[in-house]
This record gives C-alpha cells, sequence and structure tokens, in this order.
C-alpha cells in the first residue's frame, strides 16, 4: 500500500468494530419506527388506504436502484466515508422530517404525497451509500472472525432495537387510547432525531481502510456488462432475484394485516416483534458459527428455507381464527430465526461470488437490478389488493382474502430460491474448499520438506 495511504491500527479497527455495532443498532431503531406498523400507523392516521400504504412501503425497494449508478462515482474513490457519512445524514433527517408533514394544515392526500416524496428522497440517499458502507464493514473485521462477529452483531442490533420499538409502542398506545395520537407519533419521531445524531456521530468517529486497487474510473456500460460476464456471480445475481421477487410480493402487507385485517394495536405488534428478536438473539450466535464451519451458501439455503415455511404459516392465520395468535406466535419464532441466519449469511454471501476487483460494481449492479425486480412485484403485490381489497375466496368454511394468498404466493417462491441454491450453488462452495483445503497441504508439504533440507554454507544462498 501506498505510504501516503494511512492503515487504521489494530486498535483503531476494534473501535470500529464496536463503532459499527452501535451505528448499526441506531439504524435498526430509526429503520423499526419509521417502516412497518409504526409506519402503516401514521399513514392510516393521515387518511391512506391499504393500497396506499403498500404503495409507500414499497419505496425502499424501487430506491435500492440507485446502486447501479453509484459504483461510478464511490469505486474511484480511495477514501469513501465523507460520502457515506453524507448519504446517512440525508436519509435519517429527513426520515425524521416526517413528522413535520403530519402537523401541517394541509389535505390528507397532499400530507400522503408529500410523506412518500421525503421517504423516497431519504431511500435514495441511503441506497446509493449502501455498497460502500458494505465494503467499508467488511474491511474492519478479519475473515476469520466474520461468521462470529456479524452474527452477534446482529443479535446487539436486534435486541437494542427491540426494546426501544416496545416502549415506544406502549407510549404510541397509551396516546392513542387518550385521543391523543398526534401527540404519540411527536414522541416517536423526537426518539428518531436522536438516533439519527447518535448513528452520524459513529459514522463520524470510524476510521477508514483506503481502498487503493481502483485507479481507472468505472463506466457506466461496465456496470451492466462486467456482472453479467462472471459465470459465478450470474448464479448468486440469479438467487437473488427469486429472493427479492419472493420477499416483495407480499413484503408490505405483513403490518398491513396485522392493523387493518386483524386490528392489533402497537403493543401487541410489538410483542410480537419481542418474541421473533429473542428467537433472532439467540440463533443469531449460533448461525455465525454454523457458517464458519459450513459455507455461507448452505446458511443461506436453510434460512430461506425457514423463512418460506414462516409465511406459510402467515398464509394460515385466518382473520377470527381462535388459533390466530399462537400462529402468529409460532410464525415470528420462524421468522426471528431465519432472518438471524439471512441477514448475515446473505451479506456476506455476496463476497463469495463477487471478485476484490471493483466490488463495489458488482454489489451495486445486483442491489440494483434485483431490487427492481423486486419493486415490480411489490407493485404486483399491491396492484392485487387494490383490486381484491374486500374480497374473499371461500374454502369450505374458511375465508381467504388476497393479502393471505399473496403470503402462500411469497412461501412458494422462497422455497424455490432454497431449492436453487441447494442445486446451483453448491458447486462453488466445493470448489472453494476444495483449493482451500489443497492449499493448506501445499503448504503442510512445503513445511515438510524445508525442515528436511540442509542449511546453505552462507547468506547469500540463504538471501536468494
Amino acid at each position: 500500500m501506498p505510504s501516503h495511504y494511512r492503515y487504521p491500527s489494530e486498535k483503531e479497527l476494534e473501535k470500529n468494530r464496536l463503532l459499527v455495532i452501535i451505528e448499526g443498532a441506531s439504524a435498526k431503531i430509526i429503520f423499526n419506527l419509521t417502516t412497518g406498523a409504526f409506519l402503516v400507523g401514521l399513514l392510516k392516521y393521515m387518511g391512506a388506504s391499504d393500497k396506499v400504504c403498500g404503495y409507500i412501503l414499497a419505496i425502499p425497494v424501487l430506491a435500492a436502484i440507485i446502486q447501479v449508478i453509484s459504483p461510478i462515482v464511490l469505486e474511484g474513490l480511495v477514501y469513501r466515508k465523507k460520502i457515506i457519512l453524507i448519504g446517512a445524514m440525508v436519509h435519517r433527517l429527513l426520515l425524521s422530517s416526517m413528522l413535520i408533514i403530519l402537523l401541517l394544515p394541509i389535505s390528507s392526500k397532499v400530507k400522503l404525497l408529500l410523506t412518500g416524496i421525503i421517504f423516497f428522497i431519504s431511500n435514495i440517499a441511503n441506497s446509493f451509500v449502501a455498497p460502500a458502507v458494505s465494503n467499508m464493514y467488511i474491511s474492519f473485521v478479519p475473515q476469520s472472525i466474520r461468521g462470529r462477529y456479524f452474527g452477534l452483531r446482529e443479535s446487539y442490533l436486534l435486541f437494542s432495537a427491540t426494546i426501544v420499538t416496545l416502549i415506544l409502542g406502549r407510549v404510541l398506545d397509551g396516546f392513542a387510547a387518550a385521543g391523543k395520537e398526534t401527540a404519540g407519533h411527536i414522541v416517536v419521531y423526537v426518539v428518531v432525531f436522536i438516533f439519527t445524531l447518535i448513528n452520524n456521530i459513529c459514522f463520524f468517529l470510524m476510521k477508514e481502510v483506503p481502498v487503493v486497487h481502483s485507479d481507472v474510473k468505472i463506466k457506466l456500460s461496465e456496470v451492466f456488462t462486467l456482472p453479467l460476464k462472471d459465470k459465478a456471480f450470474l448464479k448468486y445475481f440469479v438467487m437473488l432475484i427469486i429472493y427479492n421477487f419472493g420477499i416483495q410480493i407480499a413484503g408490505a402487507f405483513y403490518s398491513v394485516y396485522l392493523k387493518s385485517d386483524l386490528d392489533m394495536n402497537y403493543t401487541i405488534i410489538t410483542t410480537l416483534s419481542l418474541i421473533n428478536a429473542v428467537f433472532y438473539i439467540f440463533s443469531a450466535g449460533l448461525w455465525g458459527r454454523f457458517a464458519d464451519k459450513n459455507g455461507w451458501a448452505v446458511t443461506t439455503m436453510i434460512t430461506i428455507g425457514i423463512l418460506g415455511i414462516g409465511h406459510f404459516i402467515w398464509f394460515l392465520a385466518f382473520e377470527g381464527s381462535p388459533i390466530v395468535l399462537l400462529l402468529l406466535f409460532i410464525a415470528h419464532i420462524a421468522g426471528g430465526i431465519a432472518w438471524s441466519g439471512i441477514n448475515v449469511s446473505l451479506f456476506n454471501l455476496q463476497f463469495d461470488f463477487t471478485p476484490d476487483e471493483k466490488r463495489t460494481v458488482y454489489i451495486g449492479f445486483s442491489a440494483a437490478i434485483s431490487s427492481f425486480i423486486g419493486w415490480i412485484a411489490a407493485l404486483i403485490g399491491t396492484q392485487l389488493v387494490g383490486l381484491f381489497e374486500g374480497k374473499k375466496i371461500q374454502i369450505g368454511s374458511t375465508l381467504i382474502n388476497i393479502k393471505q394468498l399473496l403470503f402462500l404466493a411469497s412461501s412458494l417462491l422462497l422455497f424455490v430460491c432454497a431449492f436453487y441454491i441447494g442445486i446451483c450453488m453448491m458447486d462453488r462452495l466445493n470448489l472453494k474448499k476444495k483449493h482451500e483445503k489443497n492449499s493448506s497441504q501445499g503448504e503442510t508439504e512445503n513445511a515438510d520438506t524445508a525442515s528436511h533440507q540442509t542449511l546453505p554454507e552462507n547468506s547469500e544462498e540463504i538471501n536468494t
């Protein structure tokens, strides 16, 4: 590495790894309070229908398309923290400002339109820097401890976010019961602003690892052509498309289903989230160690399959069923176990199927295109909800609505994704293991040979 670039010391890298956990926890809290049931509650309070909620909740998926452009800017930068900090700051501050829209003396339609615009711009900023954030975090963590570290990180993130979310859910329910729901949303977004400040401070304090392998600027054509020429990457990319379609076709409607169809309050919803978090935290470390031993592909395959089971249970959670809470309880357990592995394994799996050189291009391309496919899936789901809202299919004595059918479709697609990984991606894992084994044996043989050789008679031969 050139001498004019400063590489962080081991102590600074340790500090970075701590800051990454704090940053992630604050980001997770902000995410929980500005998406899901909290965002649905805010939108419903503004007068939104289920269809409008679906459109707005799908915005982050659409915004991720910007990642196809971000490598053109980011790949040529040796230091990327400043632009990451700007992107994170814009994202979090704009989310905090959504409270102002609620307080404006304007019509519900205008409020919802402004909320959608701000939500879109904030997610554009976040998605633009996301590939650089992934690369920066990976550079802080040695390969040997990545599974354990990111598994523990996910546990800390979810534990802290769930506690704060549970408290704020109770607060919001209390204000709503007193007829002061506006005040409840004010409290929520004040907390969002506080954690925005914490998040920005964490990014500011990190000591960045310089990226010095990309001297040539990336062309727009390369963003689309370079990844498609890599056969190993294409396997990962196809998997990501199936996965995103499966997740997004129903992704916007789990919170909507709880609020609109099952009429559950924030306390019940956040309690279910707490159950999810407990199992998430318990299994995150286990998945990390499992991945260190068996690889990211195996971990991804198993956890996506478990998530498919969880989404099938959502399909069975019929409105009016005497065991609906039990089913949701089981679904949240399955979700916690699955997501704790998926979040860690998918993040790391991309590094097994992308080269070190120009990696931001590959990550940006896969995130952008698969997100666009996911957004199409979200649009399809939202359109179907709009067309069949209020209509139900009767099977025997049971009534099924369109949201449940979307949960079923999501479940089936996730099973297809897990099957695809098992059939098409394991050869890459086996080849890598074979290569590592051969390398290890080669090193051992070289060491044995060297130990039996006689030492040269003079230092010149040693230097040679």
